[in-house]
C-alpha cells in the first residue's frame, strides 16, 4: 500500500503542475452510478498534502482505491477539514499554515449531481484558522481565539452557503471585558467558544472559560490558555445574527445562562467544550422544541481528571420564552459517566428520533480522559435515558484511527465512520444503527483515512 501511494504522490505532483482532467470529474469517469444518495469517502497519501474524494452509493460492500482516477476529485490543502450542510453540501475547509499565503489554502464546496461531485460556488479564503463552527440557517459560522496588545477576542467568520461566493472574516467578539457580559459573570476569567448551534432565530454559543495569560517580556495579552478554575460550571450565550451589521458585530449578545455545579449537589455538570481542541462541533443538540446540552466533563487547573461527570441537561417548556432559551430545566439530569460504566464522553452525534451516538474516551475514569484516545461507542436515548454499548466494532485495542469526518443519516438512524485498525485488514467504513449494532462495510485501500460524508441530490 505504501509503494502504491509513493507512485500516487508522484502522479499528484505531476497533476498539480500539468492539470489532470480525471481528478476534476473529467473524461475518465468510467461507469457512473447515478444514485441520488452517495457516500463521499476522503483519503490521503499520509503526507498531509490534500485529499481524494470518491463516491459509493453502498457503504456496506466493495473496495475503494484512491489511485484509481475514475470519478475521483482531488482537494488540495494541508490537513483539510470537512463539514456537511444538511447532507446537501460538502465543505472542505482549508486553513493557511503559519507563514502560508491564504491563496494557497482555498475552502471549497461540492454538491451531488447525476452521481458525481460538482463544485458548488467559487472557492473562498478563510484568512486563518477556525476552531468552533456551526450552521445557522444558510450560513456557516466559525470562530477562533485571538489576542493582541490590547484585548483578547473571538474572531467571527461566516460563509453564505447558497452562493458560496465569499467569506466574511472580520467579525469580533470581546472576550475579557470584566465590566460587560458575558465576562462579568466569569469571575475574572476570559472565554472562548466550544460549540455553535441554531435554535430558531438565535445562535447559541457554549462558553469555555480560560485564564488570560500575558507575554512575560512585553506584557501584551496572549491567547487565553486552556486552563480554568471554572470547569465545573456551564456557561451558554444566546445571540442574534446580523450578517450585514455595519459595526461588524455580526453576533449580537442577548442573554446568558449560567449553571454552577456547586448549586446542584449530586447533579453536577460542567462546560461544553466542543470536543476539546479539535475543529469539530458537538454538545448543543436541538430536537424539535427542546435543547439538550451534552457536557463532556472538563478539568480544572491542576487537576488530572474532571471533578464532575459527563452529563446531559435540557432546556424546554417555560425555560424557552418567545423562542429564546433563558434557563436550564430543573427536572432533567443524566449522569452519563455513571450510565456508561465510568467513561467520559468525547463527542455526540444525533441519529434522529430521541437517539444519539456517543463517542467515548477509551478507558474509564481519569485515565480515560487524559489518554487522548476515544475508541468506544454507545447509543443514548434522551427520552428514556437509557444507554446501550455498540456491538460489532473492532476491539479498541486494535483501532489505530477513527477519522473525524462522519456520515449521519437521521432518516434511517445510522452513522458511518471510517476506521483503521492495526491488524492486516484494510481501513473500512463501519455503520452504526440506532439499535447499537455496527457492521463493517466498504474497504478503503488508502495510506491515511480522512473520513466519510453523505450527500443527497436535492
Amino acid at each position: 500500500m505504501k509503494d502504491k501511494f509513493k507512485l500516487l504522490g508522484m502522479a499528484l505532483c505531476a497533476c498539480m503542475f500539468a492539470g489532470c482532467e480525471d481528478d476534476e470529474g473529467g473524461e475518465n469517469t468510467g461507469n457512473i452510478d447515478k444514485s441520488p444518495v452517495q457516500y463521499v469517502v476522503m483519503s490521503g497519501s499520509g503526507e498531509g498534502n490534500g485529499a481524494y474524494l470518491q463516491l459509493t452509493s453502498n457503504p456496506a460492500t466493495g473496495t475503494i482505491d484512491p489511485t484509481d482516477p475514475n470519478g475521483r476529485t482531488f482537494f488540495s490543502g494541508n490537513n483539510p477539514d470537512f463539514i456537511n450542510y444538511n447532507n446537501e453540501i460538502l465543505i472542505g475547509m482549508n486553513y493557511p499554515s503559519q507563514g502560508g499565503s491564504p491563496s494557497d489554502y482555498v475552502t471549497m464546496a461540492w454538491k451531488l449531481f447525476d452521481g458525481q461531485l460538482v463544485q458548488h460556488g467559487s472557492g473562498v479564503s478563510l484568512d486563518g484558522d477556525v476552531k468552533a463552527r456551526g450552521i445557522f440557517k444558510n450560513y456557516l459560522i466559525g470562530l477562533s481565539d485571538q489576542a493582541n496588545d490590547y484585548d483578547h477576542y473571538e474572531r467571527v467568520k461566516f460563509i453564505e452557503l447558497n452562493s458560496f461566493g465569499s467569506a466574511v472574516v472580520d467579525g469580533k467578539l470581546d472576550c475579557d471585558d470584566p465590566l460587560e457580559e458575558p465576562a462579568s459573570r466569569m469571575e475574572g476569567e476570559a472565554w472562548g467558544v466550544g460549540d455553535v448551534a441554531q435554535y430558531g432565530d438565535y445562535v447559541l454559543l457554549s462558553y469555555t472559560t480560560k485564564h488570560l495569560v500575558k507575554d512575560g517580556a512585553s506584557g501584551a495579552k496572549a491567547k487565553a490558555s486552556y486552563s480554568t478554575d471554572l470547569a465545573n460550571n456551564l456557561y451558554l450565550g444566546v445571540y442574534t445574527f446580523d450578517p450585514n451589521d455595519a459595526d461588524k458585530e455580526y453576533l449580537k449578545y442577548q442573554n446568558m445562562i449560567v449553571r454552577k455545579s456547586a448549586d446542584h449537589p449530586g447533579e453536577e455538570a460542567g462546560q461544553i467544550k466542543g470536543n476539546l481542541r479539535s475543529r469539530t462541533e458537538t454538545g448543543i443538540e436541538v430536537i424539535g422544541n427542546d435543547i439538550y446540552l451534552f457536557c463532556q466533563g472538563s478539568k480544572n487547573s491542576g487537576q488530572t481528571a474532571p471533578e464532575v461527570p459527563s452529563a446531559v441537561l435540557r432546556i424546554s417548556g417555560n425555560n424557552i420564552q418567545n423562542g429564546k432559551p433563558v434557563a436550564i430545566d430543573s427536572d432533567y439530569y443524566v449522569n452519563l459517566t455513571d450510565k456508561t460504566g465510568g467513561y467520559y464522553m468525547w463527542k455526540c452525534f444525533y441519529l434522529g428520533g430521541n437517539k444519539f451516538c456517543l463517542q467515548l474516551f477509551t478507558n474509564p475514569g481519569g485515565a480515560g480522559y487524559s489518554e487522548g484516545s476515544h475508541k468506544r461507542f454507545g447509543i443514548f436515548d434522551v427520552a428514556s435515558q437509557t444507554y446501550t454499548e455498540v456491538a460489532g466494532l473492532p476491539d479498541p485495542n486494535i483501532i489505530k484511527d477513527i477519522a473525524l469526518a462522519y456520515a449521519a443519516d437521521t432518516d434511517n438512524g445510522t452513522i458511518t465512520f471510517e476506521i483503521e485498525t492495526s491488524d492486516s485488514r484494510l481501513p473500512a467504513l463501519y455503520t452504526i444503527s440506532r439499535d447499537g449494532k455496527a457492521a463493517r462495510g466498504t474497504e478503503v485501500d488508502a495510506e491515511s483515512i480522512l473520513g466519510v460524508s453523505l450527500l443527497k441530490q436535492k
